[in-house]
């Protein structure tokens, strides 16, 4: 692992974008696993600021988004919603070669076929060449929430927490959502993930420091080959010699 502590959660979004612009440069048809949430808004300006200034060309990429809520598919709370504000079209990929799971309805055997199709998605594109993440308070990494260690696409029934943070109405809980699992992510060939806040720091310090363990689910992407992890100073807070700790 290649840990970068940074000022803030700008730098981490500066840094983020360019290694991504740097793995597009090297292979204008990479395959990325693309993230949503508060870490990725300044990740997706900063790469739209390059898209307009001639400095990035993802025209030949493919994205698959590494999750998406069971939503109707134009929810404002969804991330399909989220993708098209943010990323996308914004930072020059082709909507044709954009993915992200197909979340509409609640049936359990149309949910798990929609899950396989996702798995086949990303084998069909040869895998990931580069998956970008970010953390949340409990260690997740997309939606592979603390517990089992699940390595294929998945649905998970999400805390009510999370579904107060993404503002759900009550009428879409218990909220799911469809999610890659380890198999897909530990199989790309490079991995960034990127943390800002002190609301991070015991998932980060978990991830850096502690034991592998599926309670905190970014541990299990420790030990991948090239993972790159950028975070802020508040976020490295509880790291070894960055703060007072505990």
């Amino acid at each position: 692992m290649k840990l970068h502590i940074l000022n803030g959660p700008l730098e981490v979004a500066r840094q983020g974008a360019q290694i991504l612009s740097a793995a597009a440069a090297a292979k204008a048809d990479l395959v990325l696993g693309l993230l949503t949430g508060r870490t990725a808004i300044p990740f997706y300006d900063d790469l739209a600021r390059r898209y307009r200034a001639g400095e990035l060309d993802l025209s030949r990429a493919r994205a698959i988004n590494v999750d998406e809520l069971v939503l109707p598919e134009d929810h404002p709370s969804g991330f399909r919603t989220f993708m098209k504000r943010h990323g996308w079209q914004r930072i020059g990929l082709d909507p044709s070669r954009c993915e992200i799971p197909r979340a509409e309805g609640d049936s359990e055997q149309r949910l798990r076929a929609e899950c396989r199709r996702y798995d086949a998605v990303v084998e069909e594109a040869g895998g990931l060449d580069l998956a970008v993440l970010g953390v949340g308070v409990e260690g997740h990494v997309a939606y592979n929430l603390p517990g089992i260690e699940h390595l294929s696409t998945h649905c998970v029934e999400l805390p009510d927490a999370l579904a107060e943070q993404l503002d759900v109405p009550q009428r879409w809980r218990p909220l799911r959502a469809i999610t890659l699992g380890f198999g897909a992510l530990r199989a790309a060939k490079q991995l960034l993930l990127m943390a800002s806040g002190e609301s991070k720091a015991t998932a980060v310090r978990a991830l850096v420091e502690g034991p592998v363990d599926p309670q905190w689910p970014c541990t299990l992407l420790r030990a991948h080959p090239d993972f790159t992890l950028l975070v802020d100073r508040a976020a490295a807070v509880k790291l070894a010699g960055q703060g007072d700790g505990e």
